[in-house]
């Protein structure tokens, strides 16, 4: 049977719907914003929102200034800015975003323009040619401060945005003629790339397939004959091209039950699925594989011509045949084989109950038949644990301790191979050096390292001693009891990677062979291990594990001690009567005999790494993160209560103001666009804003004077509990009836609907929504009602 292709729909599901989501978030903010508002200025504005959480960038203001040349063509152009404390360092944006919900390619020329337009305002900006500026426009006093501060930047950062996608590399040394020393660094953020930071968040949607929207071909089933309370079971035959595209666009998203991720094409087992697709027989793929297992947490089915059909799965992963499924994308594209004879049996099950789903899903890894072998360390990957771990993996920013402007992630690869195959999936060089940037190759850390880490941090060498495939387990066991009612939170994150840093410096200090080593090279591992436990057992677990997390290095008097250390270890086991040093380490009486050794810390060399048994405590408690969460919900409300005629006016008035920065008057307004939005304060946002409120108060001026400055003083009060309560009781049905009768009654408009869309979007991920939407959306209910809708 030859591949139809022109039934094949090269569409990214996901990407498609994000797409979708954004324009309706633009368009909903056009119309709550009202006339007047640009498009591009209101996408511009959500997307700098993500940079901000994403710690990319602070403090960031919408400016959307265009300059015309005398041929009427542009000149220059920005759409913000951002000026981090110090001026340091100033982020420039430029957008370029056209009204569609469907993804288009920019062009080369597009591109270039971009890089064009906002590099002439800097050199004008840095130049003092403030003439070619309107001076009544914000960019004036922008370019004013870049002139008059220019030679303080280290760097000038070029944001390139877009709804659409961007093939194209920057220049990777431009520099301003007659200013060789500032940097100019430039970052482009996609349509692609905000989509990938979205997927990097918590609040990840469950992947729903419809089948007969993806490829032409059926997918025939047979449903298990005797139903329970617990599960459904099907048994089908899915076509490889589905396999194929569903990898394509979801990528490693489907394995986040697996567990591993794609091991590339060097296994046996896995050149073998290559050979057979290539080959002369690929209709033999089918007898040959053991074919898949996966769950689901709902299903639909119909039936055609008498064959039961699977014709819909919500929250699809596959558990067991990730190798299989990778395997049969990267053999279609790298090899350009055909997949139209090849077929994979499919066992889905349906778990009912979610928290059953997380106790069954490592079962169903470990029985189902397995390919490749797969290790107690591969089948534990779905342990809540590990999955709170990688959360926190992926939204917890640590500095570059040589450059502070600059913010990187330790990248804890869950699942075998993940690391690897994200970075594959970066469409270009330019995208994939980015993603080594943000997560650089020697932050990563996998599931083993974590024991070795954590039993070395408790004084377990012995346990470490005895390698990752024994180690592991008993931490796990540990685990279990520590964290059977609660997850590990920011602190015990910080610490396990404070550990990571103080254990690969000591390794670095012990030296490797023909390197100058502290002893033979082949007992390091058991060095390293037994002396940082000694040295958390004679410093009483006092060591300042963040510290060493803020700072991201060893300070080089704990450097001199762990070298000291290292030494007197390696003296013991060396000198031992036993027979072998490996099997002496992995016995409790070694760690035993260690400590009744005379050795003294030398407490100079640990002079600010330390932490006081109060310090210790507070660090420590239980109470601690509950205290944190409460000072700032207070610092918040000292921020809300004012009101958003308050900022809104405050905002205005420090416009007219010299005793106030620039900085000052950006956090401002920032938090006046919070405010709006019910949007919720960054920690430098509050921070900021509470300085403000400080200094304001000394200036004796009244808050009713500011408010009258608003122009939202008289906007009419509405009930946001009210309405939260109202809305958050409605089902996807309910909102899809409200559109569906909203629509054909003609009593909502194309606005109205975008406006429920991007509402509903939020309700699921738990985003808050400013109160113009919620009036808007208060509205639209009261007007779908006449026609019968019971809420």
């Amino acid at each position: 049977m030859e591949e139809n292709l022109s039934v094949v729909r090269k569409v990214n599901f996901e990407l498609d719907q994000y797409i979708h989501n954004v324009f309706h978030e633009v368009q909903s903010r056009v119309y709550a914003d009202g006339e007047g508002v640009l498009k591009e200025d209101k996408f511009t504005e959500y997307m700098l929102d993500q940079l901000s959480e994403a710690s990319e960038t602070e403090g960031m203001v919408v400016c959307n200034y265009v300059k015309p040349n005398e041929r009427g063509n542009i000149e220059f152009k920005i759409n913000g800015y951002a000026i981090r404390d110090g001026f340091e360092t100033i982020d420039l944006f430029i957008t370029l975003y056209r009204d569609t919900n469907e993804l288009y390619n920019v062009k080369k020329t597009e591109f270039e323009d971009m890089i064009k337009y906002v590099t002439r305002f800097g050199n004008a900006a840095i130049k003092g040619y403030l003439d070619e500026i309107d001076p009544s426009h914000t960019a004036w006093s922008l370019a004013k401060i870049i002139r008059g501060n220019y030679k303080t930047f280290d760097r000038v950062n070029i944001f390139l945005l877009s709804n659409g996608n961007i093939p194209h590399d920057p220049p990777s040394n431009f520099r301003l003629k007659g200013f060789d020393e500032l940097r100019f660094i430039f970052h482009i953020w996609d349509i692609e790339r905000f989509h990938r930071l979205s997927q990097s968040k918590d609040n990840r949607e469950p992947i729903e397939i419809t089948f007969c929207e993806i490829y032409e071909e059926a997918v025939p089933c047979l449903k298990m004959p005797v139903d329970n309370e617990v599960y459904e079971c099907y048994l089908a035959i899915v076509p490889g091209k589905i396999l194929s595209i569903l990898y394509d666009n979801y990528s490693t998203r489907l394995l986040e039950s697996n567990v591993r991720a794609f091991l590339q094409q060097t296994g046996n087992i896995n050149k073998g699925i290559r050979d057979t697709i290539r080959g002369e027989r690929p209709y033999m793929f089918l007898p040959y594989n053991n074919g898949l297992a996966v769950t689901a947490s709902e299903v639909e089915t119909e039936i055609k011509d008498g064959q039961l059909l699977l014709r819909s799965v919500r929250d699809f992963q596959i558990v067991n045949g990730g190798q299989t499924t990778a395997s049969l994308f990267h053999t279609e594209k790298k090899h350009k084989a055909s997949l139209a004879q090849v077929y994979v049996q499919m066992k889905l099950t349906v778990i009912k109950d979610q928290e059953l789903k997380n106790r069954e899903v490592p079962n169903i890894s470990k029985f189902a038949n397995s390919q490749n072998k797969v290790s107690d360390l591969d089948l534990s990957s779905n342990h809540p644990f590990l999955q709170r771990l990688e959360q926190l993996s992926r939204t917890t920013y640590a500095i570059d301790p040589e450059n502070h402007n600059k913010q990187t992630i330790w990248f804890f690869e869950r699942v075998k191979g993940q690391y690897k195959e994200l970075y594959n999936k970066e469409p270009t060089k330019n995208k994939q050096d980015a993603f080594k940037i943000r997560y650089p190759t020697d932050q990563k850390f996998v599931k083993s390292e974590i024991g070795k880490l954590m039993n070395t941090w408790k004084c377990l060498p012995y346990n470490v001693s005895l390698g990752a495939e024994k180690n592991y387990p008993k931490f796990m066991e540990s685990v279990e009891k520590e964290f059977a009612k609660k997850q590990p939170g920011k602190v015990y994150y910080e610490d396990l990677i404070a550990n990571a840093i103080l254990f690969r410096k000591a390794e670095q200090l012990y030296g490797r062979k023909g390197k100058d080593p502290v002893g033979d090279t082949n007992i390091r591992s058991f060095v390293v291990t037994y002396s940082l436990s000694l040295l958390y057992y004679l410093t009483d677990h006092l060591m300042d594990l963040g510290k060493i997390w803020n700072e991201q290095r060893v300070s080089e008097g704990t450097q001199v001690e762990i070298y000291r250390l290292l030494q007197h270890v390696y003296q013991y086991l060396t000198s031992s009567q036993e027979s072998l040093i490996s099997e002496f380490a992995r016995k409790k009486y070694c760690w035993e005999e260690l400590i009744k050794l005379k050795y003294e810390i030398n407490r100079e060399n640990l002079t600010g790494c330390l932490l006081t048994p109060e310090e210790h405590a507070a660090r420590y408690s239980e109470e601690t993160g509950k205290i944190k969460e409460a000072e700032q919900y207070a610092q918040t409300e000292k921020l809300s209560q004012l009101g958003l005629a308050f900022w809104d006016g405050f905002s205005k008035w420090l416009l007219s103001r010299d005793d106030f920065s620039t900085i000052q008057k950006n956090f401002a307004a920032n938090i006046k666009s919070k405010m709006f939005r019910l949007g919720t304060f960054s920690d430098t946002e509050i921070r900021q804003g509470l300085q403000l409120l400080q200094q304001f108060e000394k200036l004796e001026i009244t808050s009713e004077y500011i408010c009258s400055l608003s122009s939202y003083k008289d906007v009419k009060a509405i009930n946001t509990a009210e309405i939260y309560h109202r809305i958050s009781q409605l089902t996807d049905k309910d909102w899809q009836k409200i559109m569906d009768v909203g629509d054909q009654t003609k009593s909502l408009n194309f606005n109205d609907i975008s406006v429920i869309r991007t509402v509903v979007k939020k309700l699921k991920q738990g985003e808050q929504i400013d109160f113009k939407r919620l009036s808007v959306i208060n509205d639209c209910l009261d007007k779908v009602k006449k026609y019968g809708i019971k809420f």
